[in-house]
């Protein structure tokens, strides 16, 4: 994957034509949550420094060298004296203050005489007025509420104020500071692992990405000797700044949704890179805009979160994509980490399953998403406010991206937990049910799943058995859907008579065993005849389900979930296992309809 940022950092710097300083900064509101600086006002007379401000001010982009903004660890200093907002105090302490400790105890450091002379007086200022500072900081804090900021330096000569970035003093210690890190682990002499090359120097402490730390022995190849660490993943300054570089506009450009979890979409370029590189960046940007653009379409056969994959099933087969599912909802911490990373995915993939979500598509009057899974795996107490599912989705997701098996009975468990709650709280059963036929027609087209199918002479329901692959293939499980069409008449018919279903409370909420259903079809009966609707409609469906069940074997092969399950398909089914036994004009009886 590291590759693939690489290449695309590369072909950006050459576009850009962009220095080293470019590259290292960063942008502080990359992800639009600080919109105003807090800048520090240091009057300069005579080599004295003497506070003035803190001033409020709006968030400029334009002025990216101008804060000169590089984070460093979350419990250290910055490469420059501008930091996000945390507490006053905190930020004060450790990004300002700090900063001026972390020089100091640098050996041999470059500086002239007058520069450190120069960096003492503002240290001393910033020292002497601290609690001024973070007293008006606070201020600010408390009136902006929620909403972030960031700090920086602003020193006020007679000409002009000026931030630190557009002192050269600031500009060469950040470049600095960053290639002492750099520095900190390194080898000389050795083969980078990225761009194959012998370099003279390759580092290996690559901090690109926070994911990858040596923070603790054990992460650390050959021992516990952090000295060793490049033999890990050696890098040469050269690509680590195309990786800065392609890391930026992967964050800034790539990064989409998908039900509702964000991920990293990153192309991998197998050949012809500069040729195809800038024409898929381009349908990525572009899509991107396009999509945020747009009005929603209710009903869509593409929701908005899977048009990007849409427009990439039809690119050709010498790029590979990788999703990247990165954990990162606590922007302030230092911890980032890796939900998922999806490799190796080419268009024809996405096309193949873009083809299994059409071929759902046309058996239902709504269209089926990858949200369609969602529902079944984000929470599993509706009541949380968390959604703690977020790993079975993704290993879903990964098994299909991937084509890998998936277990039948993992799925129908959460399946009918999903169902069992829309029909406990009475409130979309019925979708939930089709829902739930979408996500194993959608598994079995693309042959994720076994389904079980034996060979049965012809029924006068097989056109609606056909139309849903091989999910009723077996006697038994056509038994338990044509149980379940009889059994949603019956509760037609109860609550056309009384505005009630008291006969629910036979179906146990839907955790019926073998004994349940095989008891439950007199009972369905003789409740139809006390009703007077036991008519030759109902009782044509109840002499197939009765059929298929006497064929089934003795002992029921089906797990509890699988029956429940098909009997919910039958509930579902009603109205079409009636179209086949009633008239067109003819209704089943009294069921009000």
């Amino acid at each position: 994957m590291l590759e693939a940022i690489k290449d695309i950092g590369s072909l950006k710097i050459k576009q850009g034509d962009k220095d080293i300083l470019e590259i290292l900064l960063q942008d502080p509101n990359a992800n639009g949550s600080y919109n105003k600086v807090a800048a520090i006002i240091l009057e300069e007379s005579q080599g004295i420094f003497n506070f003035v401000d803190v001033e409020l001010e709006d968030y400029n982009s334009d002025k990216i060298f101008s804060y000169l903004f590089r984070r460093g660890n979350s419990r250290e200093s910055n490469y420059s004296l501008t930091a996000i907002l945390t507490e006053p105090s905190k930020t004060m302490r450790t990004k300002f203050l700090g900063w001026f400790s972390a020089l100091w105890k640098i050996k041999n450091l470059p500086l002239k005489d007058e520069e450190i002379i120069y960096l003492k007086q503002i240290q001393k200022t910033l020292e002497n007025e601290e609690s001024t500072i973070i007293s008006r900081i606070s201020n600010i804090k408390s009136q902006m509420g929620k909403e972030g900021f960031i700090i920086t330096l602003k020193i006020r000569t007679e000409e002009k104020d000026c931030y630190i970035g557009e002192i050269s003093l600031f500009r060469f210690l950040l470049k600095y500071l960053v290639d002492k890190k750099d520095a900190k682990v390194f080898s000389t002499d050795k083969m980078c692992s990225l761009c194959g090359e012998i370099k003279d120097t390759v580092i290996g402490n690559l901090g690109t990405y926070k994911f990858y730390t040596l923070d603790k022995p054990g992460f650390i190849t050959g021992g516990f000797n952090e000295k060793n660490a490049w033999k890990n993943f050696p890098v040469c300054l050269e690509c680590k700044l195309e990786i800065e570089e392609g890391r930026k506009y992967v964050q800034s450009n790539l990064l989409f949704s998908f039900c509702g979890l964000s991920y990293f979409l990153i192309p991998k370029f197998l050949w012809g890179k500069e040729d195809t590189l800038n024409e898929v960046l381009d349908i990525l940007v572009n899509t991107t805009k396009r999509i945020s653009l747009k009005e929603k379409i209710v009903n869509s056969s593409i929701d908005d979160e899977e048009e990007i994959l849409d427009v990439l099933k039809e690119v050709n087969d010498n790029v590979a994509l990788y999703f990247l599912f990165i954990d990162n909802r606590n922007k302030l911490s230092a911890a980032e980490k890796i939900q998922l990373l999806i490799e190796d995915v080419f268009p024809s993939h996405l096309r193949t399953i873009f083809n299994a979500k059409r071929w759902v598509d046309e058996k239902f009057e709504t269209p089926f998403h990858f949200s369609t899974i969602r529902k079944f795996f984000k929470r599993s107490d509706p009541k949380s406010k968390n959604d703690d599912l977020d790993k079975y989705f993704l290993e879903i997701i990964n098994k299909i991206f991937k084509f890998k098996r998936i277990e039948i009975e993992f799925l129908e468990k959460f399946l009918m937990k999903g169902i069992r709650i829309a029909w406990i709280k009475d409130l979309y059963f019925h979708s939930s049910v089709q829902d739930a036929m979408k996500v194993l027609l959608f598994m079995e087209h693309l042959d994720l799943i076994d389904m079980e199918v034996k060979e049965m002479e012809l029924n006068k329901f097989d056109v609606i058995f056909e139309r849903y692959g091989n999910q009723f293939r077996t006697p038994l499980k056509r038994g338990l859907l044509l149980l379940g069409t009889l059994t949603e008449l019956l509760l037609r018919k109860q609550y056309s008579e009384r505005s009630a279903k008291p006969f629910m409370k036979q179906l146990k909420n839907l955790k019926m065993t073998e004994k349940d259903f095989k008891g439950l079809l007199p009972k369905v009966q003789n409740k139809l005849e006390e009703y007077d609707s036991y008519d030759t409609g109902k009782r044509r469906i109840a002499k197939a389900a009765a059929d298929y069940l006497l064929q089934s074997e003795d002992i029921w092969n089906l797990s509890l979930e699988e029956m429940n399950f098909y009997f919910c398909a039958g509930m579902n089914l009603a109205d079409e296992i009636c179209s086949i036994v009633y008239d067109k004009e003819e209704k089943p009886n009294g069921t009000g309809e």
